[in-house]
């Protein structure tokens, strides 16, 4: 063969290398339906298998997760849809369940509102349904929680972090989300740590903004962080009230290390950081965030769960604290299930809700519900756009009982007397 001939062969070669992943790259630049991750399927069961459906309600058009949009009506940040979060820990429980001859579904519901909400889970109950994970509003589940009080079916409310809805205390309501009071204890512990000890406190005219901002204020009291002022801002663009539409003017006039906004419509925290008058951080609805997850959490195999999120949720969006605690809810669910050794319901639950429970929530530390306002008991994240700055509970804040109840409302501060398991 002539030097010629090789290297004509070896041209070709080349260009048949750099063909082949240029195809292959345009395949994978199509977009593809989101699927679940298949899990290495283990021996197959033997012996009867028992089959159970888990209900999951969410509200039709939840406005909670549209997409951000400026005003400009660009997207800066894309919809969200928790229930695929509960769809992965299906995945991620398949082997668990099948080693223990359990077939487990997610009945996926959509309601319109509050009566169609009730009337849908008392469909669940009267199908044979026991536990039922909720993706609805704070307000929703105030009022179909009382509504379904005396019906055999245990709920999770799994992204509704207002405090009321613990102290209901309501028989057949655990909570996935983290409180309103934990997310705030959460900051308050960081405040100390860093020995920030002065807080300005801006907050909206939403009833949500209050609540977030009661919340705070409330944790800066046990922690011993002090409050310089507490200010209403508003969206308004009256130049009569300038004092309390623009950022550098609602800043000025006193001291402090740190300001907290409690912004439910986020408008106008997004222009607050770099936009205050003194050079302070800033925390709560921008800036430096407390949430459930993060996705820059990258410690206890998290990485694992925020990657098998990624590639099963549409759009391959990342993984969101709402994701997290409805993928929790299924996780308790269905752990439950397998660890009771049982068909039987109430064992089930007498499980979900006792002290045998461990859930691995990919945080460094097995989690359960408390026994007084059944709240889950979790570590905090808190993060920045881009970024984990550290994790709630702090070494200082060492609690007689558990670390992670220095987050969230004690027992002896609770309305809940529930007694201990």
């Amino acid at each position: 063969m002539t030097k010629l001939t090789l290297v004509g062969c070896a041209l070709l070669a080349g260009l048949a290398f750099v063909a082949g992943p240029a195809v292959a790259q345009d395949e994978g630049d199509r977009p593809a339906a989101p699927q679940q991750n298949a899990p290495v399927p283990g021996p197959p069961p033997s012996g009867p298998i028992s089959t159970a459906k888990i209900g999951f309600l969410e509200l039709k058009d939840d406005v909670r997760y549209h997409p951000q949009v400026a005003y400009t009506r660009i997207q800066i940040a894309p919809a969200l849809h928790p229930v695929e979060g509960a769809r992965v820990a299906v995945a991620d429980m398949k082997i668990q369940t099948d080693a223990a001859n359990l077939q487990l579904s997610l009945d996926e519901q959509q309601a319109t509102d509050a009566n169609d909400a009730v009337a849908k889970l008392q469909a669940m109950a009267a199908a044979g349904e026991r536990f039922a994970i909720l993706d609805l509003p704070g307000d929703m589940v105030a009022q179909v929680g009382p509504a379904m009080a005396n019906t055999k079916i245990t709920l999770i409310n799994a992204t509704a972090p207002q405090d009321a809805l613990r102290e209901m205390c309501l028989p057949n309501m655990l909570h996935a989300a983290a409180s309103d009071r934990m997310l705030a204890d959460a900051y308050t512990q960081f405040l100390r740590h860093r020995n920030w000890l002065k807080v300005l406190i801006l907050q909206g005219d939403q009833p949500r903004d209050k609540e977030m901002a009661d919340a705070f204020q409330q944790s800066a009291d046990r922690n011993g962080i002090q409050i310089a002022a507490r200010k209403q801002f508003t969206l308004s663009t009256d130049p009569a009230n300038r004092e309390n539409n623009d950022t550098l003017l609602i800043t000025g006039g006193l001291d402090y290390d740190v300001i907290y906004i409690a912004d439910s419509l986020g408008e106008y925290s997004r222009g607050l950081p770099y936009n205050t008058q003194l050079a302070r951080p800033v925390i709560g609805s921008t800036g430096l965030t407390a949430s459930e997850w993060h996705w820059s959490w990258s410690q206890d195999s998290a990485t694992q769960i925020t990657l098998r999120f990624q590639r099963a949720s549409e759009g391959n969006r990342v993984m969101s604290g709402y994701d997290w605690d409805t993928w929790m809810a299924y996780k308790a669910i269905a752990t439950s299930y397998v660890k009771a050794r049982s068909t039987d319901p109430e064992k089930i639950n007498a499980f979900l809700e006792g002290r045998r429970l461990k859930l691995d929530g990919s945080k460094g530390i097995e989690m359960d519900f408390r026994p007084w306002d059944k709240q889950l008991r979790m570590p905090v994240v808190l993060a920045t756009s881009d970024s984990t700055v550290g994790a709630a509970p702090f070494p200082e804040f060492e609690h007689e009982g558990n670390e992670l109840d220095s987050l969230g409302v004690d027992q002896p501060e609770s309305k809940c007397q529930v007694a201990q398991q």
